[in-house]
C-alpha cells in the first residue's frame, strides 16, 4: 500500500530521506503555505500531511477538517521538547529512523479508516461509575416540539450529583439553550463556547475546561455547568469536533458528563456550498455519536409520539446502529385518558420501533413551573414530587430517602 505525503515546510532534507528510503511513502507535493497544503490535501491527493516547520502548524479547526477527510497529520520537528501536544496528531522527532517513521504513519493512516473505538461496545451503567475512573457521556435528545428535554437533563444531572457523582452538565443546544435560565444563572459568557476555544488553542488541560464551567451548588452537592449560547446567532462558536474533544476529556476526569442536545440532525449545508461549510446541526450529530448512553425524550400525547416516530426514522437513516432509550414525559390522563401508562405501551407496541422504554415521567406542570420561577431544580423546589422520584429512578439511584424541604438557592441567598 502506497502512502501519499504532502510536506508542509521548506525541508528538503526530509523529502530526500523519504524518497531515498524507497518504501511505501511517496511525496506528492511540498508546500510552504498552510492554505496551499490544506487545499492539496482536500483534493484527495494525500494520505498524510507531514508538518516539518513548527511555525506552520495548522489550527485545530483545519486539523479536524483533515482528520474528517481521513488525512493523517504528523508533526516532524527537530526539537521535540518544545512541542505542545495536539490531540489526534502524531508527534515524531526528526531523528527517528525512516523504518519507524513509515511504520507509525502507516498505522495512523489505517486507524483513521476504522470505526471509532467503543462505537459498538457495551455501555456503562450509572451504578458502575465510581470516582477516579473514566466516566461516561449521557445525552438527552428529542424530536422538535419542546417535550421537556432540558428539564429532564438538568434534573438528571442534579440527582447524579446529589448521589455523590462528579457531574458536568453541558448545554449543547445551539437553537434554544435554557439550562442557565432554569438554574437562575444571570450570565452571558456561554461556557460551551469557551470550552471549544480552549480545545481550539491546542490545550488538553482539563483544569482549563473546568475553569470555564460554573460551579453550581444543588442541595448538598456541587456540579459543574457549561452554559449554552445566549443567542442562536452565535452557533458558529460551538464547533462540533472541538466540543467532542472537550466532552471526551471531561469524561476522563469526571464521573458523568450530561449533555442537553438540540433536536435537529440534518446536515444539509453542503447542498448550499461548494466547499466545506460550518454545519449548525453537526454539534448534535457529533455528540450523539460519542454518547455512551442516549435518552430520547418523547412527549406522551397525540402530537409528541408521531413526531418522535419520524425523528427515530431520521436518526436511523443519518446514524445507523445508534441505539436510544425512550423516556415518555408528561404522562397523564389529560393527554392519553385513563390508564395512561398502559395506553402508551399499547400504542408504542403497535406503531413504535424496537426501542427500550426507560421510563414514564408524570405530568407535573405545577412543580416544573415553580422550578423555573425559582431558578432551581426539583430537588430544591419540590423534593417529594413524583416527577423527581421518577427522574431519580431514571438515573439509577435506588435510594428512596427524600431530603428535607429546602428553599431555592435564589431565596436562600436573600435570607
Amino acid at each position: 500500500m502506497s502512502i501519499s505525503v504532502v510536506v508542509l515546510g521548506d525541508q528538503e532534507k526530509i523529502v530526500r530521506q523519504i524518497e531515498s528510503y524507497r518504501g511505501e511513502m511517496m511525496v506528492t507535493r511540498v508546500c510552504s503555505d498552510i492554505a496551499e497544503a490544506i487545499a492539496a490535501c482536500n483534493t484527495g491527493m494525500a494520505d498524510v500531511l507531514l508538518v516539518s516547520d513548527a511555525q506552520l502548524v495548522p489550527p485545530m479547526e483545519q486539523i479536524d477538517e483533515l482528520l474528517m477527510h481521513q488525512t493523517a497529520v504528523v508533526l516532524f520537528f527537530e526539537r521535540p521538547e518544545n512541542w505542545q501536544p495536539l490531540p489526534d496528531v502524531l508527534h515524531l522527532p526528526a531523528t527517528v529512523a525512516m523504518v519507524e517513521l513509515e511504520e507509525r504513519i502507516s498505522s495512523t493512516v489505517q486507524s483513521l479508516t476504522r470505526p471509532a473505538a467503543g462505537a459498538t461496545g457495551e455501555k456503562l451503567e450509572l451504578d458502575d461509575v465510581s470516582t477516579g475512573c473514566n466516566g461516561k457521556i449521557v445525552s438527552f435528545w428529542s424530536a422538535p416540539g419542546s417535550p421537556g428535554r432540558s428539564t429532564v437533563a438538568l434534573n438528571y444531572a442534579v440527582e447524579a450529583a446529589q448521589a455523590g457523582l462528579d457531574v458536568v452538565l453541558l448545554d449543547a443546544d445551539t437553537y434554544a439553550a435554557s439550562i442557565a435560565i432554569q438554574l437562575g444563572l444571570m450570565e452571558e459568557s456561554a461556557s460551551i463556547a469557551q470550552l471549544c476555544r480552549v480545545i481550539d488553542s491546542g490545550s488538553v488541560d482539563v483544569a482549563r475546561l473546568n475553569a470555564a464551567c460554573s460551579m453550581v451548588q444543588v442541595g448538598e452537592a456541587n456540579m459543574r455547568v457549561a452554559t449554552g449560547i445566549p443567542r442562536a446567532s452565535r452557533w458558529p462558536e460551538v464547533r462540533a469536533s472541538a466540543l467532542r474533544r472537550a466532552s471526551m476529556l471531561l469524561r476522563e476526569h469526571h464521573d458523568i458528563v450530561v449533555l442537553d442536545l438540540a433536536p435537529y440532525i440534518e446536515l444539509d449545508e453542503q447542498l448550499s456550498f461548494d466547499t466545506q461549510a460550518p454545519q449548525r446541526n453537526a454539534v448534535t450529530v457529533e455528540m450523539l455519536q460519542c454518547s455512551d448512553e442516549l435518552f430520547m425524550i418523547v412527549r406522551a400525547d397525540s402530537v409528541g409520539i408521531p413526531r418522535a416516530l419520524r425523528a427515530i426514522d431520521e436518526l436511523e437513516e443519518a446514524l445507523p446502529g445508534l441505539k436510544s432509550k425512550i423516556v415518555f414525559n408528561r404522562v397523564g390522563t389529560g393527554s392519553t385518558g385513563r390508564s395512561p401508562k398502559r395506553r402508551l405501551i399499547e400504542a408504542w407496541d403497535r406503531f413504535g420501533p424496537t426501542r427500550e422504554i426507560a421510563g414514564y415521567l408524570p405530568d407535573d406542570s405545577a412543580s416544573c413551573n415553580a422550578s423555573v420561577l425559582g431558578g432551581s431544580p426539583l430537588l430544591e423546589i419540590a423534593p417529594r414530587c413524583s416527577l423527581r422520584t421518577e427522574i431519580r429512578s431514571l438515573a439509577g439511584i435506588k435510594s428512596t430517602d427524600s431530603p428535607k424541604n429546602q428553599t431555592s438557592r435564589r431565596f436562600r441567598a436573600k435570607a
